[in-house]
């Protein structure tokens, strides 16, 4: 290993260190910001990368059950959704930082984005109205961007590591709601959840216009192998996930009114 000199990288002081390892002594940095376009959907690092999103959220509830109070579960749940709104925005500073911010591609506009930065509020507050809306979007929306990723670096890359850690907490932000706070949901909050989804897809559908952006994929599909896929072409997939979303909303629903049938017929 050699260190070399400090150099001032785009107003940030970086310490340039280079391992043997990393491909023409390249400086370590280069290998967190330097595009590598090497993911692919199903590989091995999704295999990987998959496996430990599930194995994180499940200690983590796991932990709040058997070694954390009611407090220092709500203090570590909103550190742990505050690094995933940290990346989130981190993406966007350190892009318009080094001067290849895409206003197009870049703003925290999609729904999982959008969804990163308010899960801390949701679980410090116990905004339990807010998190019966997103908890649709999340388990039935972003829960499959975790099996059908539209990512295209690969770890390291800080895009990647945002990318993980953004789908990660907001599964387990929802998750937590339900299991840690014993938030409940009705066809209600169903319905509530779809008008939600609606009313943010005609405000950014013009932004999307104004931008030449996709955000929530509503001017095109995502790119590479994903649900949507199976959904037939643009515009006609539209129309399509507005059923979509209502079976998934109600599939989501199904384990909450089990539990419902499954308490009265133990009372009666």
């Amino acid at each position: 290993m050699k260190i070399g000199n400090i150099k001032t990288y785009h107003k940030f002081a970086i310490l340039k260190i280079s391992f043997t390892f990393v491909p023409n002594n390249k400086p370590i940095t280069d290998i967190f910001f330097h595009d590598n376009g090497n993911f692919t959907n199903f590989g091995i690092e999704h295999g990987i990368a998959l496996w430990s999103c599930i194995i994180f959220i499940f200690y983590i509830l796991y932990l709040e059950k058997n070694s954390w109070d009611a407090q220092t579960g709500r203090l570590f749940i909103t550190l742990i959704c505050g690094f995933g709104a940290f990346m989130q925005l981190f993406k966007v500073f350190y892009r318009l930082e080094v001067g290849i911010l895409n206003l197009a591609t870049d703003l925290p506009l999609h729904l999982c984005n959008i969804m990163t930065i308010i899960m801390p509020f949701i679980m410090w507050y116990k905004w339990r109205f807010m998190w019966a809306i997103t908890f649709f979007w999340i388990m039935a929306g972003c829960a499959q961007s975790i099996f059908t990723p539209t990512l295209t670096e690969s770890l390291p890359h800080y895009e990647a590591v945002r990318y993980w850690s953004v789908h990660a907490v907001i599964i387990l932000g929802a998750l937590y709601g339900w299991y840690v706070y014993g938030w409940q949901l009705t066809w209600r909050d169903a319905a509530k959840s779809i008008v939600g989804i609606n009313v943010l897809a005609v405000i950014l559908y013009p932004i999307n216009l104004a931008l030449g952006a996709n955000y929530m994929y509503l001017n095109a599909k995502p790119p590479g192998k994903t649900f949507y896929d199976l959904l037939g072409p643009w515009p006609e997939y539209i129309i399509t996930l507005e059923f979509v979303v209502v079976l998934a909303f109600a599939i989501v629903l199904i384990p909450f009114y089990s539990y419902r049938i499954k308490s009265l017929l133990k009372v009666t």
